[in-house]
């Protein structure tokens, strides 16, 4: 499992599922007493999703090394 827990995150943090990286999110909302994230994504098809994990499931946007671009 992930090495965050529920005092990692805050509201707006960009994060990811452990199991899908490519997949990026935004933490909307943060429930202590649950132990839950509640993150919000958009698809390709511009369906907005919203879903809560754990937050031992997810990763931050910044632990994702730096992709290289060519021009």
């Amino acid at each position: 499992m992930g090495k965050y827990n529920i005092n990692s995150f805050q509201v707006g943090d960009q994060v990811h599922h452990l199991s899908n990286r490519s997949l990026p999110m935004v933490a909307v909302e943060i429930n202590s007493d649950l132990n839950e994230i509640s993150c919000r994504w958009v698809d390709k098809g511009g369906v907005t999703h919203r879903e809560q994990f754990l937050p031992q499931e997810l990763g931050k946007a910044n632990d994702l090394s730096p992709r290289i671009i060519a021009l």
